[in-house]
């Protein structure tokens, strides 16, 4: 098999070196020529195809020469006829101007007085139109507005369109002497819209089941506000619609500005928070003290109530026995003087820490006034005094904090008032108990 492999690998060689004796027999300028002769068949060949295609390109620009042309020719043919129609539009605008001017006079002429009337319509249709758009009436008359655009916009009314003006304003005479309940869309503080009976006084106010109600137009509806009066104010409206006789109510007489107020007004944990971290420190201490008072309150009660006992285990006892086992009237006078002391010392036992909790929240409210104000002249560096509202923030730490160390104070100088003096109480009546023992000796 080997022997094989070998022949035929031989038998190629041979044949290899043939074919190169062969081509290497051809003669180089012949080789040149053939190449030669090629590449000038293939320039022919490129020549012919790219003539051809210069002649469609030629072609095809001299079409569109043809296509330009006409164009233009249109588009000048346009222009020319434009410019006869401006012109011509042109004075029949300067003939249009003379004649509105001399109509325009003429209409002066034959008005004469009666302009005056008209403009007074007009004034008073847009004065209606522009309080009946956040009316609580807006609803019942739907159409009103758009007859008050039309009747604000004529230069000339006629006899019907002065007739409705009047209606107009006759029918709201007539709304703001009346209390109606009707049905309208009501939408809640959650954005929910449902329709229900709703109660209006007047052009004043309105409510929804005891709840003052605000306009909202452009949703063809009433808005629950997402803040009442206090409760006291909104319990005349119950009163009232309970009522089946006169009854007081409660009316907003600027039609709803000062219920808007409402939104803006701040809650009490609102303002609490506009003293911000020396606010919470007042309060804390506060807290505490009023807890710890009420804590002392109990012992100095459970104190008491030990010494009116005689069968309980109390300060009382304690001097009986000791004057029992004195030897003389001096040792027995020392135990019970003694015994008060440390009866007193138990009963003033965190007195001191209530009169020092009274006495801290102010000066606490102090500091927050003085951080307030800080801010404030901050505000007034960076902002200047254009805006209030930039200074409201420090004004409002500093008064805040000024009035819940005064709430917290006042409490608590009660509170050790009163348990300063039950402490007093019980001393004395220890020590008047003491004097009683030793006199009977």
């Amino acid at each position: 098999m080997i022997k094989n492999n070998l022949l035929a690998l031989s038998f190629l060689l041979s044949i290899f070196i043939f074919a190169q004796e062969e081509v290497e027999e051809i003669p180089i300028e012949e080789q040149r020529n053939n190449k030669i002769k090629e590449l000038l068949q293939t320039v022919e060949i490129n020549k012919s195809i790219y003539i051809q295609e210069d002649q469609l390109r030629i072609n095809e620009f001299l079409d569109l020469i043809d296509e330009r042309q006409n164009m233009l020719s249109k588009a000048k043919t346009d222009l020319q006829n434009e410019k006869i129609r401006n012109e011509r539009l042109e004075k029949e605008f300067e003939e249009n101007e003379k004649l509105l001017a001399e109509l325009e006079e003429r209409l002066q002429i034959k008005i004469g007085v009666l302009g005056e009337l008209f403009g007074v319509a007009r004034q008073f249709a847009g004065e209606l139109l522009s309080n009946s758009e956040n009316a609580y009436t807006f609803t019942e008359f739907p159409q009103r507005g758009d007859k008050l655009r039309e009747i604000g916009q004529i230069q000339v009314h006629n006899i019907n369109e002065l007739e409705t003006l009047w209606l107009e304003y006759f029918n709201e005479i007539v709304a703001s002497g009346e209390i109606k309940e009707f049905k309208s869309k009501i939408i809640n503080s959650k954005g929910d819209a449902f329709e229900d009976n709703i109660i209006r006084y007047g052009l004043f106010s309105a409510s929804y089941n005891s709840k003052y109600i605000k306009t909202l137009p452009e949703l063809g509806g009433f808005e629950l506000l997402q803040r009442q009066p206090e409760r006291n104010v909104r319990k005349t409206l119950r009163r009232h619609q309970r009522a089946d006789e006169y009854k007081v109510a409660s009316i907003d007489p600027t039609r709803g500005f000062l219920l808007s107020l409402y939104l803006d007004k701040s809650s009490w944990f609102e303002r609490i928070a506009q003293g911000k971290s020396v606010g919470f420190i007042i309060i804390l201490i506060g807290i505490a003290g009023v807890v710890f008072s009420s804590y002392k309150i109990y012992l100095l009660n459970v104190n008491k109530k030990l010494l009116e006992d005689p069968n309980e285990s109390n300060v009382i006892n304690e001097m009986v026995e000791s004057i029992r086992e004195g030897s003389s009237y001096q040792s027995k006078e020392n135990i019970i003087d003694e015994l008060i002391s440390n009866y007193s010392s138990k009963l003033d036992w965190g007195v001191s820490w209530i009169k020092f909790v009274a006495a801290v929240a102010p000066l606490l409210g102090l500091l927050g006034t003085v951080i307030g104000m800080i801010e404030t002249f901050q505000a007034i560096t960076l902002f200047g005094t254009g805006d209030p509202k930039q200074m409201a923030g420090g004004i409002s730490q500093a008064l805040v904090t000024t009035m819940l160390g005064l709430i917290v104070a006042a409490p608590l100088l009660g509170f050790y008032t009163y348990i300063s003096d039950r402490v007093n109480t019980l001393v004395q009546v220890v020590e008047e108990k003491g004097s009683y023992l030793l006199s009977k000796e």
